[in-house]
This record gives C-alpha cells, structure tokens and sequence, in this order.
C-alpha cells in the first residue's frame, strides 16, 4: 500500500453525507459518543473500571465524561496539519490536565480512570483514512462493491474469556447473572488491566505521553462508499444476538435504518434476562452507531 501523509494535504472535492445516526441510551448517562464534521466522523466506545464506585466529573460516570471531552477536542482540532495518532497522543494529554483539575491527586488511582475504545474516518483531498483503537466496529465497502469489516482488537477475545468463565459459574452453581457476573469480576479486571500494554489491547485513556498505537488504512474517497460505524454494543444484534449477518446489517442500516436493528436488538435483550440464550456480561449495553457516505462536493 503506498503511504500517503495525510498532513501534508488539504481537503479537497469530497466530503461525509451522514445518512442515519444513532445513540441509545439518551442523555448522560451513555457512555458512547459521536462526533460529526464535513471531513470527520468520530465514534467512541467509553469504559468505566468495575471497581471504580466513585466519579470526578458531573457525569454518572467518568467515561461518559471522557468521550465527550475527547469528541470535542478532536473536532475543534482535527486538520491537515495534525496526523491521527499524534492528535489522539495530544489530546490525551490535555484531559490529563483537565481530569486532574475535575479532583484530589490520590481519589483515583491509575486503574480506576475511565477508558475507551475510538474510531475515525477523515478525508484529507482525495484521500479516506480509517482508524481504530479498541473493539469499536466500522463495516464499509471496498473499491470492487465488496463488504469489508474494519477493526481488530484483542478486547474481544479477552471478554469472550470472561463470558465463559461466567458460564461455567452459572452451570457449576446455579447462580443468577448477577451473582456470577461478581464472581467473573477477577477476571474483566486482568482484562483491564491488560489495556494499553504490549500484545494487550490500546484504547484512549487520560493519561500525558501515552503512545497508543492505532489500526490505520487509507484507501481513495471514492463519492458514494458508504460506511456503517458502530460501538460493540449495537454490533451485538451480529455477534451475540445473531440477529444480522454482516451484509444484513449493513443493508438494513442504510435501507430500513438504525432504530429498527436498535429495537430489534433490545428485544433480543429483553427476551433473554438472564442471559441464558445469549451469553453476555452486560445484559443490556449502550448503541451507538452512524451510517455514511462519501460525497462529491
């Protein structure tokens, strides 16, 4: 693939047509978050440590707290001069400053700051970089009309470990969700801990001088690909609920629209309170998801 420097170019001809958006719950309480400009669409997937019972911000968590933040100054920022990554490394250092500032240096320790898992598409001339950083999902179509999936992270496999670690203490004692899901605690807090470390996984944290590393690709902004990008939460009606294939997603999305997968999927939830049918630790988690399109200007 050939490398092209994405801040040595400005924007040119193309730009983002946002289809359909989505984020559910409403209001603070979501951890998930979107951001949207003519030349960035900017997902979020926030995260708040099991063991964190306390909060610095005025948000019900500190992770809802730190996608906003983190949305905001990217959009305020983003630009031909700033390569992702190093915006993304620079950003994280102000909310360092900013959460410091929001508490007590010793309220929180370093396993109880909230993370979160980011995705961007931006288009720089003519020109689409995608990057990600965590288990957020981005579906989109390639040069040849095919259906790529976009996002690799060992988030995945980690709670998948966790689930079954949770089954298998339901089966051996009988126990309800949420009396095994505190016996699985251990082991989501060895997945958290595995966050931003070598052969871990990188998500965004407010911490200075911490290097993430991001999956990137570039491919040309060829008008008319559209793009479907969502939190692990709505990805839930392909990968737990089995509502959807890939290519059934994506359709649906553009054709029928977010809010029918969205209450497809809270049915599924509802129908399986216990998650028996469907193993899961969160019973029901935040969607968000948006559905786009590259647009000759």
């Amino acid at each position: 693939m050939t490398l092209l420097n994405l801040e040595d170019r400005v924007a040119g001809g193309v730009g983002f047509r946002i289809v359909d958006r989505l984020t559910d719950p409403e209001g603070d309480a979501n951890a998930d978050w979107l951001g949207v400009a003519e030349d960035c669409v900017l997902w979020m997937d926030g995260a708040a440590p099991v063991n964190a019972g306390r909060t610095r911000s005025d948000y019900p968590s500190d992770a809802a707290w730190l996608v906003r933040r983190f949305v905001d100054h990217f959009l305020a920022n983003v630009g031909p001069a700033w390569r992702t990554r190093e915006l993304v490394i620079d950003i994280q250092g102000r909310l360092a400053v900013e959460y410091e500032a929001l508490g007590s240096a010793d309220d929180v320790v370093r396993t109880d700051l909230p993370f979160a898992c980011f995705g961007a598409a931006r288009l720089v001339d003519d020109t689409l970089e995608i990057t990600s950083a965590g288990d957020c999902v981005l579906l989109y179509e390639t040069d040849e009309g095919k259906l790529a999936r976009f996002g690799h992270s060992a988030v995945s496999s980690l709670e998948q470990q966790a689930v079954g670690a949770l089954r298998e203490t339901k089966a051996r004692t009988g126990a309800s969700h949420g009396e095994a899901l505190q016996a699985t605690i251990p082991h989501i807090l060895d997945n958290q801990a595995q966050r931003n470390r070598r052969f871990g996984y990188d998500v965004v944290e407010p911490i200075t001088d911490l290097a993430i590393d991001l999956e990137r690709v570039l491919m040309p902004a060829r008008p008319g690909r559209r793009m479907l990008a969502m939190s692990d939460g709505f990805y839930r009606a392909v990968d737990t609920y089995h509502l959807f294939t890939d290519e059934q997603l994506f359709e649906a999305a553009f054709d029928s629209g977010l809010s029918d997968i969205l209450a497809r999927l809270r049915d599924a939830e509802a129908n399986d309170p216990e998650a028996s049918a469907h193993p899961r630790l969160k019973l029901q988690d935040d969607a968000t998801a948006v559905a786009f399109v590259v647009e000759a200007g």
